[in-house]
């Protein structure tokens, strides 16, 4: 008799338990998806008729949000992309789209973000000799004599903060940076000056 009881109480609990999740009644399961590359705001993901607005950030790399109402087991798992984050793309991974729900794929559910990102250059001029450096933060350009326009080989995402100086002057010649130093818009920047003049 008091097992029974003592059963009874444990299964009240749980159920209060999952209530207190922020579920419905309709299930017993809690909806989890992994969030990777996310750093806009904007991205909102459906499953059946609810949804979750995600809101990313360059210092958290993995969000775990959680769907508000809980699934039935056995359901099928159909997490989507509602709305795009601002300036970027994200994707569910397909393998995570069409399992059966229990309490293991419930939290399978995977989304990866990609943030956009655009080229960096500008113009150069008097560049008579080889050896010039420019680096925007931890990425180097080297650029050769006779140049008149320079792109990054790596492109900077939208919102990234850059930053380009001059790491390594030519011989004989002292190179400067205008409009060295911005916030990425959305597209590409190509008006950043770079003179050079004898030294």
């Amino acid at each position: 008799m008091k097992s029974m009881y003592v059963r009874a109480s444990a299964g009240a609990l749980c159920a209060a338990l999952l209530a207190g999740c922020g579920g419905s009644d309709n299930g017993s399961l809690v909806l989890v998806a992994t969030v990777t590359g996310l750093s806009k705001p904007g991205l909102v993901l459906k499953s059946g008729d609810q949804t979750i607005t995600v809101n990313g950030s360059a210092g958290a790399p993995t969000i775990t949000p959680t769907f508000p109402n809980l699934i039935e087991e056995d359901s099928t798992i159909d997490v989507q992309i509602q709305t795009q984050p601002t300036a970027a793309k994200c994707d569910v991974d397909p393998k995570t789209i069409g399992l059966k729900a229990n309490y293991y794929t419930a939290r399978q559910v995977v989304v990866t973000c990609k943030t956009f990102s655009y080229t960096l250059g500008g113009t150069v001029s008097g560049l008579t000799a080889d050896g010039l450096i420019l680096n925007n933060g931890p990425v180097q350009k080297a650029i050769p004599a006779g140049s008149t326009g320079f792109t990054f080989d790596t492109p900077v995402d939208d919102g990234a903060n850059y930053g380009v100086t001059v790491l390594q002057n030519p011989a004989g010649l002292v190179c400067s940076v205008a409009n060295n130093a911005g916030t990425m818009p959305s597209g590409p920047v190509n008006n950043i000056v770079v003179t050079c003049n004898k030294a």
